[in-house]
């Protein structure tokens, strides 16, 4: 029993089994260590993290420092996208045309004064942090604003959640309880407006956003930023984020509405945004920036601004000559940067004011002017968050269609009262109808022209071309007033002792309430030797009316004039004569 062999085997037994117990267990405990199990949040409220929010950005920031994998507090893209610009031919609406331009290039009065901004990403395990260098807006005092807190694992995301407040710019800085030596991420969003703002969807993990005209308490021009933050050891201590700067997530689409080119201002325009225009609502998903559950069903929306709500660019600004000729409509959108839509603007109603001279005396009225139903459309158009787009609609008066030619509604003025173009050029714009006048006198002389008319000043261009929008009509050449003489369906029409020719389209042109009618008119008003000079060939409410009254109007070739006579022949109403080309007399624009 006391071999010494089995001894020293009984001993190494006991040995090999108590060190691989000790394995055991040490390879037990070091598993469960590397499987370390997420222990359920429990708030403490041991410090709070405050949140005072500063400005939105402007433009897409560029990142100072790459080095860090830390996500931005701004939370926006880093891609930088190209300038945009898409412009129409001038498109037919009827009874007004219009010339369209889209394009990311804003006004010069849009161009306020700015801050360069530095954003980072604070973080109390680390002194530093990256930071993008751009522009912003600051928000106004009593802006709404909502933040959203959520514990963070390693990596930076999203694990448990805290709670959310709400805010407003100007006062105490939002402030949330926390727990000690803990990482968290935040989220904070924004209207852009005084009301109360959309609760968190914790279930969803949504906010939602419409599309909205800029009333500064209903518009949702939303913002929205992200960051991380560990908070630090201090027991009922602060952790501050300084210099919170929110990315914009909507597009700001700013229409301008132009009535320069109708020759009158604008007395009512309310622009709005149907189904299926372009501009969209969704829910905004604050975990990964997207928009989610997108919808074009939008007329329930609201989406528009009234006339009085819309900025009147000023005299002077932007080129505006002639008050209210230009108003300005702006509009947020969300988006999510990848679908293509039309963009179509409506105006349901749009009413001008137009200078009118009275029959009798040439004396100065007023009408008004109205046009129904129209929508200004982009076949093709991707909003991109953060981005403003100024959309111009610069709105013409139609022409009426004779042959191949289409032919100005009235005769052409020169504004002597009214401010100098930006190249110290007159205003030439166009009556609003064709007067017959009772008299001589009432005939402004400001409606006669010579031949300084066929390159004006060192532009090189007439003043047809000259006319707003340049470049858009023309002064008549001998073939096209040749087209109008060869007509046999001119009408001679008589009013008293005054008459006029007439033409009825066979394309129908609109006539009331945009215009007096559908019909190409041509009063005769004589000519002059000179502005100071007496009329020549106009006999009103005389024993001459009909025989020795006759109208006058440059052709393209100085010169040649286009030359009305009161005849019962075809032929002989209408006919070209060469007369010296210091004569001054009528002109009537085509388009080019």
């Amino acid at each position: 029993m006391n071999n010494p062999s089995f001894l020293y085997g009984r001993i190494t037994f006991l040995l090999t089994f108590k060190v691989a117990f000790l394995l055991l267990l040490t390879s037990c405990k070091k598993s469960g260590s590397d499987s370390k199990i997420e222990e359920p949040y429990v708030a403490k409220n041991e410090t709070v993290i405050v949140f005072p929010l500063d400005a939105i950005e402007d433009i897409e920031p560029v990142d100072q420092n790459s080095g860090s994998g830390e996500p931005k507090s701004s939370g926006s893209s880093r891609e930088q996208l190209k300038k945009v610009t898409v412009q129409s031919e001038i498109v037919s609406l009827g009874d007004v045309d219009a010339m369209m331009t889209i394009s990311e290039e804003l006004p010069s009065s849009y161009q306020k004064e700015k801050r360069i901004i530095s954003t980072s990403s604070n973080r109390a395990s680390s002194s530093g942090g990256i930071t993008a260098a751009g522009t912003a807006t600051d928000l106004a005092p009593g802006t709404t604003y909502r933040v959203v807190l959520y514990t963070a694992d390693a990596s930076g995301n999203q694990v448990t959640y805290v709670g959310q407040a709400e805010g407003k710019v100007g006062t105490a800085a939002i402030s949330i309880p926390a727990n000690r030596n803990t990482k968290y991420r935040w989220y904070a969003y924004t209207n852009n407006n005084t009301s109360p703002i959309p609760a968190f969807n914790q279930a969803t993990g949504t906010v939602p956003v419409d599309p909205t005209g800029n009333n500064p308490s209903t518009r949702k021009d939303f913002a929205y930023a992200t960051g991380i933050i560990t908070t630090n050891n201090i027991k009922d201590g602060q952790n501050l984020i300084n210099g919170i700067v929110l990315a914009r997530k909507t597009s700001r689409i700013i229409v301008e509405v132009n009535s320069r080119g109708l020759f009158a201002p604008i007395t009512h325009a309310n622009v709005k945004f149907k189904d299926n225009s372009g501009v969209v609502s969704g829910n905004f998903r604050l975990s990964d920036a997207t928009l989610q559950n997108i919808s074009t069903a939008i007329a329930t929306k609201n989406v528009y601004v009234h006339h009085n709500a819309a900025y009147q660019v000023p005299l002077d600004v932007d080129t505006v000559l002639d008050e209210n000729t230009k108003r300005r409509y702006t509009f947020y959108t969300p988006t999510d940067g990848a679908t293509s839509r039309s963009l179509v603007v409506s105006i349901d109603t749009l009413k001008i004011t137009s200078q009118r001279l009275a029959d009798a005396d040439g004396s100065i009225g007023y009408v008004e002017r109205h046009f129904y139903g129209k929508t200004f459309e982009f076949p093709t158009f991707v909003a991109m968050p953060g981005k403003s787009y100024f959309v111009s609609i610069r709105l013409v008066e139609s022409a009426i269609t004779i042959g191949a030619t289409k032919w100005a509604r009235s005769n052409t003025w020169r504004d002597a009262n009214g401010k100098l173009t930006p190249a110290g050029l007159w205003q030439y714009k166009m009556r609003y109808d064709n007067p017959l006048y009772r008299t001589t006198a009432g005939v402004p002389t400001t409606d006669y022209f010579t031949s300084d008319v066929y390159s004006i000043g060192s532009t090189g261009k007439n003043l047809c071309e000259l006319m707003y929008p340049e470049g858009t009509w023309d002064l008549p050449t001998v073939a096209q007033v040749n087209e109008l003489r060869n007509l046999t369906s001119k009408n001679i029409g008589v009013e008293g002792s005054n008459w006029y020719m007439y033409i009825i389209p066979t394309t129908t042109a609109e006539g009331y309430p945009g215009h007096p009618h559908g019909n190409l008119i041509f009063t005769p008003v004589g000519y002059k030797l000179s502005s100071s000079a007496n009329t020549m060939d106009f006999y009103p409410n005389s024993a001459f009316w009909y025989t020795s009254t006759k109208g006058y109007w440059r052709t393209k070739t100085p010169g040649t004039f286009a030359t009305l006579s009161y005849s019962t022949n075809q032929a002989m109403i209408l006919q070209n004569q060469t007369m010296s080309s210091a004569r001054l007399a009528s002109v009537r624009c085509v388009r080019k």
